[in-house]
């Protein structure tokens, strides 16, 4: 991945607590690469920690614009940027990276966001109304307060706000508006874990097929495995290591002197996609699709283990 340093040109309050962050080249030069929506980059924090988050603008702006909450289990990135990131610092930026893209075509295109899952749909729904396409927008939050870009998005007729629903209602609201499924027609969520299956399962029941529904998600939605222990040979190192019961396959690479490539640790990203050559991969990622895990040939080794007793990496 290519790195770039680029300097904080604005800090704003999205909410109370999503913080709206403005990146700019550090020498006022046009940005040396473009993306389209649902793009994200990851960001190398000072305090050694790499994020990914989704871009909100667009190449014309000339600037990367990132919303990031402030969540209360942070593992240390958001927590760092909430409290310690400071207007004209230098931080280290990733090439944009797109695992959400939002695919061509005329149909319709239906966006649903769950409190910070706003992000990437922001950009998506940006895009179709640049180009003429057709899109709704329906953003859910607990409570009015907790609603990013509220200003822009209050009073657009393709734009729905849903505030303050309890299960049954989000269930019921749910039905209502992915109650009539359009031949060619995409459904485009993100949000939390629970929310984005709530989501799919109702889309189903109302008829729309595999080959619509998209998903983002911003945290791993499997654990990773504590798995027995197990032998890891990493064939193009010609090294081996005995990697413990819940110690990750990446972890134990390490102690053997190799490092595999790592961005986002939770299965999501691909980064550190490894090619197996033997053994029985147990997946626990959510980069992967159903065909590629059953292949076995690919691994995840930042989450996902082994359920035999020897896994040979092209590492």
């Amino acid at each position: 991945m290519s790195w770039f340093d680029m300097r904080v040109r604005a800090l704003r309050e999205e909410t109370r607590d999503i913080l709206g962050v403005e990146l700019a080249s550090v020498d006022g030069v046009p940005l040396p690469f473009d993306w389209l929506p649902g793009a994200h980059v990851d960001l190398r924090l000072p305090n050694g920690l790499v994020r990914q988050y989704s871009l909100i603008s667009r190449p014309a702006d000339s600037h990367l614009y990132l919303a990031i909450k402030h969540e209360a289990q942070s593992r240390g990135g958001s927590r760092w940027l909430h409290e310690e990131l400071r207007l004209g610092q230098i931080l280290r930026v990733g090439a944009p990276r797109n695992l959400f893209a939002l695919e061509d075509g005329s149909g319709e295109v239906v966006l649903v966001a769950g409190g910070i899952g706003i992000t990437p749909l922001l950009a998506m729904y940006r895009s179709c109304r640049a180009t003429g396409r057709p899109v709704s927008l329906h953003y859910f939050a607990r409570e009015r307060s907790g609603l990013a870009f509220h200003q822009e998005l209050e009073g657009q007729t393709d734009v729905f706000l849903h505030v303050g629903l309890d299960r049954a209602a989000l269930i019921d609201r749910l039905a209502e508006l992915l109650s009539a499924y359009a031949t060619k027609a995409g459904l485009y969520c993100c949000g939390p874990a629970g929310f984005m299956q709530q989501v799919r399962e109702r889309a189903l029941v109302e008829g729309w097929p595999e080959s619509a529904l998209h998903q983002e998600h911003f945290q791993a939605a499997n654990a990773p495995t504590t798995v027995a222990s197990f032998e890891l040979v990493l064939a193009a190192s010609g090294r081996q290591v005995q990697v413990g019961a819940g110690e990750s396959v990446v972890a134990a690479a390490a102690r053997a002197g190799v490092e595999i490539p790592l961005s986002c640790g939770m299965g999501i990203c691909g980064c550190c996609l490894t090619r197996v050559l033997d053994g029985v991969p147990s997946h626990c990622d959510d980069y992967l699709d159903t065909d590629q895990k059953a292949s076995g040939n690919w691994i995840l080794p930042c989450v996902s283990g082994c359920s035999s007793t020897r896994l040979v990496l092209d590492c």
